[in-house]
């Protein structure tokens, strides 16, 4: 086999089987600092070994970023049972094991020579808490693979979920579902062991569904659409009805979508050019929006919406997501339905490096939008960041109940705190019926890496925050008086260090 110049090419032909697996994988990754990627020669790699476990020894897949001495990082993965073989050029090296933000995390450092093969001793992560026991299981609504602009095959892209603490996630490749068979039956991956049970991650169909006027996944369903309905004929593009002939390839998408039973999301809304919905409807369109299900409020591509930067740009787009999720859930006084909102990684490549000189441009506390978002770019950008943390209850892991718990907004969208919350017993995007003017929320929110604000937010304003000083956990409840109208709005935010939030979809006044 040929020296692979690129991890492209390396993704592709483990893709493909050629190598990875349960075998070795080599990895031609730590890019140097102008950007360019090294071959790695195997004539002279070393072989690191070893497995990952639980506080119990059961094995389990997890994420293994890799960091050589200049800082130059991969972002590599075991197999599906939790063992892992890398081949490494000569040098030291640092392994950071983890896997989400319920575990713990482990690190190991090797010196690696030529030729040499090492076992390292067992990686074991704790469990710090089990949002499945309470319910919510934690997905990605967005993700891509080589059927259509992605670099991984699917089942390395099901590993990866797995690894990464997810429960479930939808292949959404663009106007194609050729993957959707293979993720939904592709032999199944333990992502944790409680009790002596398995949870086994569960893949689910969609398609994004991408226009000459936005992008727009189609949750549930490997629904594919004609050529003609996605783009602008000749004639069309030219004439004076153009926004008109617009309007109504957007609402004859979402009929689509939704008449074969899935989920109709807008995706990444405010996305430069054509991919965005936003650019082409007019916020107060009510009879476009109500026909879409979700919106992503919150793509992995851009900065979190936290209101941390409130500038206008295309790095924070996802903050003018929010701001127009907020204003059409403000239209259900007028009749309108709720939208709930999601988030989605958008992630076409499940490994990921970043230079020395990338990794040195994460600050602690940016001071600049372009501060915030190399940060966020440099420590991530891959499956699970972030990720829609959703209200199963008691029902079972299927494709059928995500989607109902995802339309009906029974989600919070975190990169780090998990935030499970209830009013009244309700969860999150149910109405809940007051006695009086007081709303008290019980809360149960954790983050392995420190709280740091929790903030209330009321039809789209903050009403009351919460200083935290690094805290783990918060259990205590919180009290919201007003004078309430039917089909007020309240939900949360929760800040964590650095670019680690969560927002939760409302609870919504009965």
């Amino acid at each position: 086999m040929k020296l692979m110049q690129t991890r492209r090419d390396f993704l592709r032909l483990a893709g493909k089987g050629l190598v990875g697996g349960a075998a070795v994988a080599t990895l031609p990754n730590l890019l140097t600092e102008s950007g360019a990627q090294a071959a790695t020669p195997m004539a002279t790699a070393g072989i690191v070994r070893g497995k990952v476990t639980d506080d119990n020894s059961n094995m389990m897949p997890a994420v293994i970023m890799v960091t050589d001495a200049e800082g130059a990082v991969y972002r590599a993965f075991t197999n599906a049972l939790g063992g892992y073989a890398i081949a490494l050029e000569p040098g030291e090296y640092t392994l950071t094991f983890m896997k989400g933000h319920e575990y713990s995390t482990v690190e190991r450092t090797v010196e690696v020579a030529s030729l040499k093969t090492y076992y390292l001793q067992d990686a074991r992560l704790s469990p710090l808490y089990d949002s499945y026991a309470k319910g919510f299981l934690a997905g990605d609504c967005h993700q891509h693979s080589y059927y259509s602009d992605g670099v991984d095959a699917v089942d390395h892209i099901m590993v990866a979920n797995a690894a990464n603490g997810l429960y479930f996630g939808f292949l959404t490749d663009h106007n194609t579902s050729r993957g959707v068979p293979e993720y939904n039956t592709v032999c199944r991956i333990n992502v944790r062991t409680e009790g002596g049970q398995p949870r086994f991650f569960c893949g689910m169909d969609g398609v994004e569904v991408t226009t000459e006027f936005g992008h727009y996944n189609a949750l549930g369903t490997g629904l594919t659409l004609e050529t003609y309905d996605m783009k602008l004929t000749e004639s069309e593009r030219s004439s004076d009805e153009k926004m008109t002939h617009i309007r109504n390839k957007i609402l004859y998408v979402a009929d689509c979508i939704t008449r074969v039973g899935g989920v109709a999301q807008m995706n990444h809304p405010y996305s430069t050019n054509n991919m965005g919905m936003a650019n082409w409807v007019d916020k107060d369109d009510m009879e476009v929006y109500d026909l879409y299900d979700t919106m992503e409020i919150w793509n992995g591509y851009f900065c979190p919406p936290d209101g941390v930067f409130t500038t206008e740009n295309s790095m924070n787009q996802n903050y003018s997501s929010k701001l127009l999720w907020y204003h059409l859930l403000n239209q259900m006084k007028s009749g309108h339905p709720f939208h709930a909102a999601t988030g989605g990684t958008d992630n076409h490549e499940v490994a990921g490096t970043a230079s020395a000189k990338n990794r040195a441009k994460i600050v602690e506390e940016p001071a600049t939008l372009d501060e915030y978002y190399n940060t966020w770019t440099a420590t991530a950008k891959y499956n699970g960041m972030p990720a829609t943390y959703t209200y199963f209850g008691e029902q079972p892991l299927t494709m059928e109940n995500a989607c109902a718990a995802i339309k009906a907004g029974r989600s919070f969208i975190t990169s780090g705190p998990v935030v499970i919350c209830k009013a009244q017993d309700k969860v999150y995007g149910e109405e809940v019926v007051l006695q009086g003017d007081t709303l008290t929320i019980d809360t149960d929110i954790f983050n392995r890496d420190g709280l740091r604000e929790i903030r209330v937010v009321v039809n789209g304003e903050t009403v009351q925050t919460i200083a935290l000083n690094g805290e783990k956990t918060y259990n205590e409840p919180i009290t919201v008086s007003r004078t309430w109208e039917k089909k007020d709005w309240v939900l949360l935010e929760v800040l964590g260090p650095t670019c680690q939030y969560a927002i939760t979809n409302p609870f919504i006044i009965g």
